[in-house]
Order: C-alpha cells, then sequence, then structure tokens
C-alpha cells in the first residue's frame, strides 16, 4: 500500500491520511515493513499509537538525511526522544502495547533486516481521554512538513495478540 503526501501539515496530528487499526487487549503488537525511497525533504512516516497521547516509531527525511525516530507524546508536547542515523530504504516497525493488569504501557522497536529487534526510545504512557476516540489505536502514517508529493511504500501491517519476549 502506497500513501502519498498532499498536503504539507505541521504536526503528526493534523495529517489526514494516517490510517487506524483498533488495539487489541490484554496484549498487543504491530509490526510493519516499509520502502521510504520515495520520501522527500521533510516527510515523516512509520508506525504510532494513538490517542490524545501517541507514540511513534518512524523515518524523518531532513537536512538530506534519514534517520529512525521514536516521538513519545504523553506530556504536554510530543517530544522526539531518540534519533538514529539511517542508510536503506527498507525498515520494519513495530509497537508493544501491554494492558494487563492496567499497565497501559508501550514499546516501539525498528529493525534493519527484520529478524534483529532493537527498542527506541523511552515507553509510553497510555492514558484514556475523549479528544479523539476510545482506546488506542495503531497508525500508519506519511505526512509532510515541507513538501507534499512524497511517498512511503508499506509491504505489510500485521497485528497479533502477544507480545513477543525477544
Amino acid at each position: 500500500m502506497r500513501l502519498t503526501t498532499g498536503r504539507v501539515d505541521s504536526s503528526f496530528l493534523q495529517a489526514r491520511n494516517t490510517l487506524t487499526q483498533r488495539t487489541i487487549g490484554p496484549e498487543s503488537s504491530a509490526t510493519i515493513k516499509i520502502d521510504i525511497s520515495g520520501m522527500k525533504e521533510g516527510d515523516y512516516a512509520g508506525l504510532a499509537l494513538l490517542q490524545k497521547d501517541f507514540g511513534i516509531v518512524g523515518v524523518k527525511y531532513e537536512n538530506g538525511l534519514k534517520s529512525i525516530i521514536m516521538i513519545n507524546a504523553d506530556g504536554e508536547e510530543a517530544v522526539e526522544v531518540e534519533e538514529i542515523p539511517l542508510n536503506q530504504d527498507i525498515l520494519y516497525l513495530k509497537a508493544d502495547g501491554d494492558f494487563r493488569n492496567m499497565n497501559d504501557k508501550a514499546t516501539f522497536f525498528y529493525s534493519l533486516d527484520g529478524e534483529q529487534w532493537n527498542q527506541i526510545g523511552d515507553e509510553l504512557t497510555m492514558s484514556y481521554t475523549i479528544p479523539h476516540f476510545m482506546g488506542y489505536r495503531f497508525g500508519l502514517f506519511n505526512y509532510a512538513a515541507k513538501n507534499a508529493g512524497g511517498h512511503v511504500d508499506f509491504d505489510y501491517f500485521k497485528i497479533d495478540d502477544q507480545i513477543s519476549k525477544e
């Protein structure tokens, strides 16, 4: 599936081409494989756990360089917690949600080969409010912060009802 940016947005929450899927409990894990070769300068793409407070694992293309990023927005504003340089166009991303015993924590991962997973950033504390919708949703997104017209190809989107213990 290809998501192409059609307009410029200043933040993830403004992006209108985000596709979502409700999480399942008591555990949820979503994994994607993306090809980012079609991104343009200023583009952001990846996988989110979305509600008013959200977390993102994805790619940003800034100053001619692509980086894997984790953004945590469980406070007053979205904070880029970690950035890792990226030198390839195929990337695997994963988000785990633990809803057991009202834990409500999410963890984010990336893989360069689809086999070895590396945690990135910090945990998202998932809080439940009404401004967006009830419950958390996984979100696939691609938005432009500078120039519309870039694209990202999502090879797959898999959801599991268990968190792998890798």
